[in-house]
């Protein structure tokens, strides 16, 4: 899987422009607020067709402008394709090789990419929806019954919540529930096949970071297993009233977390910051060689201002993994000794460098 070319217009800060990335490591540097992570932004969004910086769209267009268009021109396992996106204030449009897409999420599983900036660094000590998400995109680009499966869960527990606050609810209520029952059970059996999968590929790469000193062990934590599975509605018949009192449903999937142990002590708890970047390090090389066997290839990896995060160990790690794929890198001054091409970002013009 490598890039071709990007188009952007009316992307955030950046010119009308289409930039031609090459083979290895694309390297974008800049000065802050340049246009580095937005490039990254534009690429990420033909991944799966939503920012991994905001959920309003309308963020993503220019000031004084009525919509943006994001082309993506990409090569996978010897056939060029190219994905559109077309955005407004009011919609958003998707085209795969200039076919408009049905739904905007029929982009996932197209385009691969693996997205790491500063803030995934702190997905050990964010809150539990940040590690769903991580779960979640992963699965969506694997699965697209899954995706189905997990928009069809949020709609039930979204219509399920709004009926808690109406009046004589609970024989309503129940319809919902045997649905949720059905859709619960493959989620619930998708996720927990996964995390195993995390844990079998995400520890030996924890242990080449740590010179095999540490043991990675990923938990998947979850309200739902075999035994509640099996009373899943009396469970949410006996927690009816309380959920009414509290306007939400208490028990399920939504809740879903992961948990990280480094030699069997809760990384969140006791260990340093540089053993949690490292651990979040594992995951995302570990996302990298997942979805590498579900598509075919090397996904592109995105690192987004992430080297300056990491000490120098680290760095040299991370860069053992850049020798088979494409990767698209920023910072603000490059200096390691790694073959790549280079592009200054100035005011939103991104210029490949003259050899």
């Amino acid at each position: 899987m490598k890039i071709l070319s990007l188009g952007v217009k009316n992307f955030r800060n950046l010119d009308v422009q289409t930039i031609e990335f090459c083979d290895g490591l694309n390297v974008l540097q800049g000065k802050n607020a340049q246009g580095k992570t937005n490039t990254l932004e534009a690429i990420y969004l033909s991944t799966i067709g939503k920012s991994p910086k905001t959920r309003r769209d309308g963020e993503m267009i220019a000031f004084s402008h009525g919509h943006m268009e994001v082309l993506l021109k990409f090569e996978h396992l010897g056939t060029v394709k190219q994905i559109k996106l077309d955005v407004n204030h009011k919609q958003k449009s998707v085209y795969l090789n200039d076919v408009k897409l049905k739904k905007l999420s029929d982009v996932i599983g197209n385009f691969g990419s693996v997205y790491f900036s500063p803030e995934e660094l702190n997905l050990i000590k964010s809150g539990p929806s940040h590690r769903r998400r991580f779960l979640d995109i992963i699965l969506c680009q694997q699965d697209k019954s899954y995706l189905s499966d997990l928009q069809t869960f949020q709609k039930i527990i979204a219509q399920r919540n709004s009926l808690l606050k109406q009046e004589n609810a609970q024989s309503q209520v129940f319809v919902w529930d045997k649905q949720l029952e059905i859709i619960t059970k493959r989620l619930y059996e998708k996720r927990k096949k996964f995390v195993e999968k995390l844990n079998e590929v995400a520890r030996p790469i924890h242990q080449k970071l740590t010179n095999n000193q540490e043991e990675l062990e990923i938990q998947y934590d979850s309200q739902i297993d075999e035994e509640s599975l099996k009373e899943f509605l009396n469970i949410l018949q006996s927690s009816f009233e309380k959920d009414v009192l509290l306007g939400y449903t208490t028990f399920g999937l939504q809740n879903d977390d992961l948990s990280f142990k480094i030699n069997k002590k809760d990384v969140k708890k006791h260990a340093s910051q540089g053993q949690q970047r490292t651990v979040v390090l594992a995951l995302k090389l570990a996302e990298l060689e997942i979805l590498k066997e579900d598509y075919g290839g090397y996904p592109v990896l995105l690192l987004d201002d992430v080297l300056s995060e990491l000490d120098s160990e680290r760095r040299e790690k991370l860069c053992e993994y850049l020798n088979n794929i494409q990767c698209i890198l920023t910072c603000t001054d490059f200096d390691l000794n790694l073959p790549h091409t280079l592009f200054y970002v100035n005011e939103g013009k991104v210029v490949k460098a003259q050899k």
